[in-house]
């Protein structure tokens, strides 16, 4: 029992060295690179720090958005959108993708179709969801689910059509319904291939987002660039591709987090 408590200790150490050691490296390189962005327009003469404003002009430049409240406004309509679209088009993904995989039938209906709609960028319906739903948040919602269902539902596809036949066949043995066989084994041991969608579509859905809000909105993170741009406001756009990165950043960290809570047998990096 001591062997086992002193081997559980060190791995959690060990976790916890690891752990510090990937903080400090990303602390280091997030340095590094804001200290190269400060430098540049120092070192090189011919760069307009009009048209590409180092970091501390770009910071000046967030806290009256930020004292006014105008920055949590943009970044509260923009997150509404992404959690919302994201949430719809991954579901629907799922579903999708494991009836394709479990019923042949279905599968060959819809294969054409949604392969060939794969293929289309979100960008492209951009005009059609806007005459369909107008300007409001529909088509914003619409577009952004469009991007996040097409990576969700492939890998799901893969997932569950390539699960070991020899793990159905044991599960079957031992009694397995139709219903245990999806539940308890399809399902968990596609696991890695729906997570590989999921947290691709997780960073879709947030380029998919800046599109959906340039085409038609009175507020979020890419209309607070938009509008930077029509006046000129250098600083706002970059401020716009910073949110963008944190969220983006901070969205796949809290996936990798959960999906670490919640099924403790996949490990992700």
């Amino acid at each position: 029992m001591n062997l086992q408590e002193d081997f559980m200790r060190d791995q959690r150490r060990q976790r916890r060295k690891r752990r510090l050691q990937r903080l400090a490296l990303n602390i280091a390189g997030v340095a590094i690179f804001l200290s190269l962005w400060e430098a540049a327009p120092r070192l090189l003469p011919w760069l307009n720090t009009s048209l590409f404003p180092p970091p501390s002009k770009v910071a000046a430049a967030i806290m009256p958005l930020a004292v006014s409240g105008e920055l949590w406004e943009h970044i509260a309509s923009s997150l509404a959108r992404a959690i919302s679209g994201f949430s719809i088009g991954a579901i629907g993904g799922i579903t999708t993708g494991i009836i394709c995989a479990r019923a042949p039938w279905f599968n060959g209906l819809t294969e054409p179709i949604l392969h060939g709609f794969r293929a289309v960028p979100a960008l492209a319906i951009v005009p059609i969801a806007v005459l369909w739903f107008g300007i409001g948040e529909p088509p914003k919602v619409v577009l952004i689910a469009w991007g996040a269902f097409f990576p969700v539902w492939i890998t799901t596809l893969i997932g569950v059509r390539d699960v070991n036949s020899i793990y159905l066949k044991s599960a079957a043995s031992l009694g397995a319904n139709r219903c245990d066989l999806l539940f308890l084994v399809v399902i968990p041991a596609a696991l890695p291939f729906i997570f590989t969608g999921v947290r691709q579509a997780i960073a879709v859905s947030l380029v998919v987002l800046v599109a959906a809000e340039l085409s038609g909105s009175i507020n979020g993170i890419a209309y607070m660039m938009s509008l930077g741009n029509q006046l000129f406001f250098v600083e706002w756009m970059f401020i716009g591709i910073l949110l963008l990165g944190i969220l983006g950043f901070t969205a796949d960290r809290l996936f990798v987090w959960a999906s670490a809570r919640l099924f403790p047998w996949y490990r992700t990096q």
